[in-house]
């Protein structure tokens, strides 16, 4: 064999301290090692004949050229390519179609982040049954990074909201929904390369003076929550002495304006928690509460078929729920509704004391914007 590896004596190597002989440096002690071990094999002769060059090359090789040439050559080959960037998805909201993108998105292959002011995932069917205490609203929300956590989700989460959005620079500005940061300033921009618009629609109050003053709506948790406090806000307001049973009369009519599903979701949900609540717990006032609900068109719930409104209409009959249908909301004050009828366009004053807006649905201010930019027309639905 060429070599064999056996313990070496110090003498061989020459390791020990030799006066005569001046220290080897690495280089010397390599080359010297190698050729002494070739010519101690019984045919070291033939081996130096084939390998005459061997001394030259192996000083070439443990010359600065050679190991340097060939650890920088080592380098390279072990030096692992860096990986390709990532796709940046940005996704706007955390509501149903959100949650559902980023539940079936591999975020592996991408570098997601989200914003949305709410950090959680609200079960938004049960919200008239939060209004009432029927179901807590713990029970409807889920937080949004543990839902991302329990996907094993790599996702960025911002609590903040998006108010413009420029497609040009595919890029998305955005503004804290917790306050600022060190530098006083809560604003912040985000590019990409895919833009998720989930934002869900707001309320549209078309116009209508007083709503947004004067009026619950039931398009969050908190308020669900707020519609809550302010049910038994009036039933204690009423139980106050010496008010009028006219003033418990007007404090006491719950109005609901609009008879979509949200609205007729709702008015079931606060007679039962009226009727089998609030008034064993208020009797001497129960004979005041009165809930109405006012629809401009001739039916509740006519986007369904005409026999679910049949059916709701006589229900709520039954359980003594006012219809006003046929009525137009003009006006809202601090105590009473102006209605306008369509057949006849009389006005009417309905003194209340707590009102629900669920009229219709309407665009985001940052979706209309950005649907001009992009050439699309902005449409509301209604009722």
């Amino acid at each position: 064999m060429f070599m064999e590896w056996t313990s070496i004596h110090p003498s061989d190597v020459l390791l020990h301290e030799q006066p005569a002989t001046p220290v080897l440096d690495e280089q010397s002690f390599f080359i010297r090692f190698f050729v002494h071990k070739i010519q101690s094999c019984s045919s070291g002769s033939r081996w130096l004949a084939a390998f005459a060059s061997l001394r030259d090359f192996l000083h070439w090789l443990c010359s600065g050229g050679g190991i340097v040439a060939y650890a920088d050559s080592a380098r390279a080959e072990e030096a692992p390519e860096p990986p390709p960037r990532k796709k940046k998805v940005v996704v706007l909201g955390t509501g149903w179609a959100g949650t559902s993108f980023l539940k079936n998105l591999d975020s592996s292959r991408y570098e997601v982040k989200v914003i949305s002011p709410r950090n959680y995932f609200a079960f938004t069917p049960l919200l008239p049954s939060v209004t009432c205490g029927t179901v807590e609203a713990r029970s409807v929300v889920e937080p949004i990074r543990r839902m991302f956590e329990k996907k094993g989700k790599d996702v960025a989460y911002y609590e903040a909201e998006c108010f413009k959005i420029d497609p040009t620079k595919k890029a998305v500005h955005c503004r804290s929904a917790v306050g600022t940061n060190l530098d006083g300033n809560g604003d912040f921009m985000l590019d990409y390369d895919y833009l998720v618009v989930a934002l869900g629609a707001t309320v549209n109050t078309f116009n209508t003076p007083g709503v947004m003053e004067h009026c619950h709506f039931l398009k969050e948790v908190e308020d669900a929550q707020k519609i809550r406090k302010s049910v038994i806000d009036c039933f204690e307001r009423a139980s106050i002495p010496n008010i009028s049973e006219e003033e418990k009369r007007k404090i006491l009519h719950f109005v609901i304006i609009g008879g979509g599903p949200t609205g007729v979701e709702f008015a079931a949900e606060l007679h039962d928690f009226l009727v089998e609540d609030l008034v064993k717990l208020y009797p001497a006032i129960a004979q005041f509460v009165k809930i109405t609900i006012i629809q401009s068109g001739e039916h509740i719930l006519n986007t369904f078929d005409q026999r679910i409104a049949v059916f709701a209409e006589s229900k709520f009959q039954r359980d003594g729920i006012e219809l006003s249908t046929g009525f137009r909301v003009i006006k809202v004050s601090d105590d009473s509704i102006t209605v306008k009828c369509k057949s006849s366009g009389v006005e009417t004053l309905v003194p209340y004391g707590m009102a629900i807006w669920s009229a219709g649905i309407g665009t985001r201010p940052v979706i209309t914007d950005f649907m001009n930019q992009v050439g699309q027309v902005v449409k509301s639905e209604s009722k």
